[in-house]
């Protein structure tokens, strides 16, 4: 009975080492897989932090853009604004060449009477330069 106890008794611490051993293997594994997961995660860290980065430059950049967009829009309208005048002014030169008195200057190209007068006495000047010797 005795040899039967000590078979059963080896058996068992058999067993034992043999779940020990599955146990540690797995304890090995599961470390391993420990640390790679904590390395994708300090990848993962590492690329999260550089597109947040990049977004704030793209963002900085995107704001100067909007500033030198709005900045090159008001200088066309002013640009567009100085254009209207400049062709109401050569249109009425024309005008004048032709014998058109101020009022027809006023209603036809939108100028002031000042604007005119002065456009009238402009051209009269020039006209009488251009007569002389």
């Amino acid at each position: 009975m005795i040899p039967v106890l000590i078979f059963c008794l080896f058996i068992a611490l058999l067993l034992i080492a043999g779940l020990l051993a599955q146990t540690l293997q797995a304890m090995r594994r599961m470390q391993e897989t420990q640390f790679r997961i904590d390395a994708d995660i300090q990848v993962l860290r590492k690329e999260v932090n550089s597109f947040g980065q990049g977004a704030v430059g793209l963002g900085k950049r995107l704001q100067v853009l909007q500033r030198r967009l709005q900045s090159s829009e008001r200088r066309q309208e002013d640009m567009e604004f100085k254009d209207v005048g400049n062709i109401a002014i050569t249109h009425a030169n024309k005008l004048v060449q032709m014998g058109a008195a101020t009022d027809e200057l006023m209603s036809t190209c939108g100028l002031s009477q000042a604007e005119a007068k002065l456009v009238s006495l402009m051209h009269g000047k020039a006209m009488s330069r251009n007569l002389r010797p």
